[in-house]
This record gives structure tokens, sequence and C-alpha cells, in this order.
């Protein structure tokens, strides 16, 4: 029996990977996605070392400035959760391409903000594109390589 298993799997023909997409398209997806992913990291890098000129332009104190990293840092480990579920129902491209439109008019709009209250919301909102952005990220890779 088992010898007949075998045999019949020797006359199949391999079964080809479809995508749309060429090698070199491929390459580009994968190049644009990883310069998405590093921009969580960017955020704190230039986020950090102006914590205090924050503090003089918004005329509050440090502490207030490091509610906004703990409220990104709050909402950094509610959105995977919360993006992950809505790439699931209404696929992963759309949720992708929103993610990350709001993270790039999160940090637009905290460019342009003129009040303590705006920078905290903002700050909640970016938290929310770009952490949720990279688990959509992870989920997609997990799904072409399993």
């Amino acid at each position: 029996m088992a010898n007949e298993k075998a045999s019949d799997r020797q006359g199949e023909e391999p079964l080809e990977k479809y995508s749309v997409f060429s090698t070199a398209n491929k390459w580009c997806i994968v190049a644009m996605v990883s310069y998405a992913a590093w921009f969580s990291t960017l955020t704190s890098f230039i986020y950090y070392p102006a914590i205090h000129q924050l503090a003089q332009t918004f005329a509050v104190s440090i502490d207030k400035i490091n509610l906004t990293i703990t409220s990104y840092m709050a909402m950094a480990t509610v959105a995977p959760t919360l993006l992950g579920d809505a790439a699931d129902v209404l696929g992963r491209r759309p949720v992708y391409m929103l993610a990350l439109s709001l993270y790039m008019g999160a940090n637009i709009a905290i460019v342009l903000s003129n009040s303590y209250a705006a920078l905290v919301g903002l700050r909640v909102l970016q938290a929310l594109a770009i952490s949720g952005k990279l688990t959509i990220q992870i989920g997609s890779w997990f799904t072409q390589h399993s």
C-alpha cells in the first residue's frame, strides 16, 4: 500500500506556485514593506531627543510630554489586535494601505499641531497605525511561507 502511494505521487506533476508578480516586482514589494517597517523605530529615535524642546514649545512639563510616550506605548499594545482582526475581515492590502496612510497623516498633523491635547491624540493615532501595520506584515509573511 505504501508503494502504491509513492508510485502515484511520482507520476504527478509538481505544483507550480502562482503569482501575478514578477520576481523584480516581488523584490520591490519586499523593499517597500521593509522600509515601512522601519518607521516605527524611526519615530522613537526622532521623538525621544526632542522631549525638552516639545515641553518648551507646548508650555507643559516634561512629565506631560512623557504621558505622550506612555499613551503611544499603551495603544501600541492594543493596535496589533485591532488591525490584525480588521485585516482578517477586510483583507491585508486595504488595511495595510489605510494604516500606512493614517501614519503619514498623523506625522504631518503632529508637525502642524498647536496644542498639547492634539499632540496626545495624534500620538495615539500614530501608534495605532504603525504598530498594527507590523502585525499585518508578519501575518502576510507567515501565510506565504507556511
